[in-house]
């Protein structure tokens, strides 16, 4: 059961959450700019009502503009943390952007504040286990140390488009510590270690990132510039490509699809 709501002020007004719900159904007939204009100005009646942040981020939602929707459900939640329909919208943007640790975490917010009876609770559930089910077979981990390893490629991906090559280093290598099948990583650590000079290093890193997936292309084109490099001076070409949009994106069949667009895929037809 969700906890007790004392701690927060959440303004409840019926003739507001009917006026939102107007202004969805609006949206879900493709009258996207009367939508948003009755949400705007719904806005600036009541900025702090969670319904009505939840209700821009439902507008946004359905005219595909998934990352803004996230945002407005986000400030939703910040106002009312219990509020779940915020917490599952929010998880249906992230499977939209093929954003797995955002699914994940917010998919748990909903069986943590929700009501085990209803049926989005249900749902949270059963995602939850195809996901740790599908991340286990293809990753060879449980959910939270995927979660940790993503949050880790994440800052040390940050550290290399600032750099800073030895730091950025040492986080691909934790998260190759915790996940040996992510062809990204080794990919990036090859990078980091061309620029530090180190090419025989950095070739083994691309070597095992087309071990772990032999179409991966961003290793096959550094590879080509790794191999003309000198051992022990750094390589200066700003051609390089990197991999910052999630692990999970890149474990692409043939077809073009990743494992977390196909188990996406699956469960929507499920649901």
């Amino acid at each position: 059961a969700a906890p007790s709501d004392d701690h927060f002020i959440a303004e409840i007004t019926p003739d507001v959450i009917e006026a939102v719900n107007a202004a969805g159904e609006l949206a879900q007939r493709g009258k996207f700019g009367q939508a948003r204009a009755a949400m705007e100005q719904l806005l600036r009646e009541h900025p702090r009502n969670h319904t009505v942040l939840f209700g821009m981020g439902v507008v946004h939602a359905a005219r595909g503009d998934h990352r803004e929707s996230i945002e407005w459900f986000d400030r939703a939640t910040a106002v009312y943390p219990y509020f779940m329909e915020a917490h599952f919208n929010k998880a249906m943007a992230c499977r939209k952007l093929l954003d797995v640790a955002g699914a994940i975490r917010a998919s748990r917010k909903v069986v943590e504040v929700g009501d085990p009876e209803e049926r989005e609770v249900g749902q949270a559930k059963v995602f939850l286990d195809d996901m740790a089910a599908t991340i286990r077979k293809n990753e060879g981990v449980d959910l939270d140390t995927y979660l940790e390893s993503m949050d880790t490629f994440n800052r040390a991906f940050a550290r290399m488009e600032q750099g800073a090559w030895e730091e950025a280093l040492a986080g691909f290598r934790a998260v190759a510590a915790r996940d040996r099948r992510n062809a990204p990583t080794h990919g990036n650590m090859g990078i980091c270690l061309a620029k530090l000079g180190r090419k025989a290093e950095a070739l083994a890193e691309l070597e095992r990132a087309l071990e772990i997936n032999p179409e991966y292309e961003p290793a096959m084109t550094n590879r080509l510039a790794v191999q003309q490099m000198q051992e022990g001076t750094p390589l200066r070409t700003a051609a390089f490509q990197s991999v910052n949009v999630g692990m999970d994106q890149h474990r692409r069949n043939k077809a073009g699809q990743s494992w977390a667009r196909r188990v996406f895929a699956r469960f929507a037809k499920k649901h």
